[in-house]
């Protein structure tokens, strides 16, 4: 993998053109975003000089059939191993950030092999203090490394060399796959947390209420996959367990598209100042599922609304003991707060049109 080809958490790249995959089609493992708290005031996102913070990563996958001949887990995204590296930026203009300085001590940068088979990536690391910003001029610091799903990242010094500037190529993962019917993804991964402008008026993350499916009785998001989807929850078999009530709020293959309706709160939406210009920040909503289509793969929340409306497809055909699909909505207010939420709907197969002998 060459430096040029290295993705960025803080871009999507679109495809124009029906023979591309929209973005919001979750069809391999991806990182769609980092989530930065500051330690002792988690509703922080940009740290001051001296803070500490804790950033979160979000990794997505398509969703995996239970496989009970291996009476392995099925695990999506896939077991995940890491190796990332805070550090401060180099002062350049063009390209992809270069660390200037590594930042440590580092908690939860590596994970190889993980101790928790379903963690993912939470790291804490100290904010230099301005001095030391000031002296390599960065108004930001970043964290870069490697995810890898399935397998083991490269070696450490590897990646040290290619945050550096010291080499254009990278091999993100090594080794043999964790499971042997499953491929090795990885991915390297750019996050950039800018330091906190004015302390007394601080960005804060944005903050999803809830996700409605609006299907004429603005109805909750129905159990049992309304809060989180297990990781080790199969894609296939998910209406063997539901009883004939919880059957009946859920979509079928082939149904009309569904309403969604994503609510934020309305503190979500800060202003703020700049060059004595009093301005209101914008929610960009990224959608992704790993089945059926989205109208649109981006929404944008604009004052004085807190709430946005995107339909979903379900897919033309599912399995006859139904196919989960996942959910997953990152926000995002342009200053370096996030915030996302995650959710399951099992799709059932089609009624029967046969009468009953």
């Amino acid at each position: 993998m060459i430096r040029v080809l290295t993705v960025s958490l803080l871009s999507l790249v679109v495809a124009c053109g029906e023979s591309f995959v929209p973005p919001s089609a979750v069809t391999d493992f991806r990182i769609v975003g980092a989530k930065t708290e500051v330690q002792g005031d988690p509703a922080r996102a940009n740290p001051s000089p001296g803070d500490s913070v804790q950033v979160s990563l979000l990794a997505v996958d398509q969703g995996v059939p239970e496989d009970e001949a291996s009476g392995e887990p099925t695990l999506t995204p896939g077991l995940l191993q890491w190796e990332l590296v805070p550090c401060v930026p180099l002062p350049v203009t063009l390209g992809v950030p270069i660390c200037g300085l590594e930042i440590t001590p580092c908690e939860g940068c590596e994970a190889t092999p993980p101790q928790d088979p379903l963690g993912t990536p939470i790291v804490r690391f100290p904010v230099p203090s301005q001095e030391v910003l000031d002296t390599l001029e960065a108004s930001s610091v970043l964290l870069q490394g490697v995810v890898c799903s399935n397998g083991k990242p490269t070696s450490r010094d590897a990646i040290l060399r290619f945050v550096r500037g010291e080499t254009d190529e990278l091999e993100p993962c090594q080794g043999d796959p964790v499971q042997a019917d499953r491929l090795i993804e990885g991915r390297f991964v750019t996050i950039t947390i800018p330091i906190e402008g004015d302390p007394s008026d601080p960005n804060l993350n944005p903050e999803i209420r809830t996700i409605i499916v609006d299907n004429d009785d603005n109805a909750p998001w129905p159990p049992p996959y309304d809060q989180e989807v297990p990781r080790d929850a199969p894609s296939t078999g998910c209406a063997a367990g539901l009883s004939e009530e919880q059957q009946m709020g859920l979509p079928r293959a082939g149904d009309p598209p569904l309403t969604l309706n994503l609510v934020v709160t309305p503190e979500s939406l800060q202003t703020y100042t700049v060059d004595e210009m009093e301005l209101t920040e914008e929610i960009q909503v990224s959608w992704l599922a790993d089945g059926g289509g989205y109208q649109s793969s981006f929404s944008f929340i604009s004052e004085p609304a807190n709430s946005v409306l995107t339909s979903w497809q379900p897919p033309a055909s599912v399995p006859d003991d139904g196919q989960l699909v996942r959910f997953t909505v990152v926000i995002r207010d342009g200053r370096g707060g996030t915030d996302w939420a995650e959710r399951g709907l099992c799709i059932l197969s089609p009624e029967s049109d046969a009468s009953p002998p």
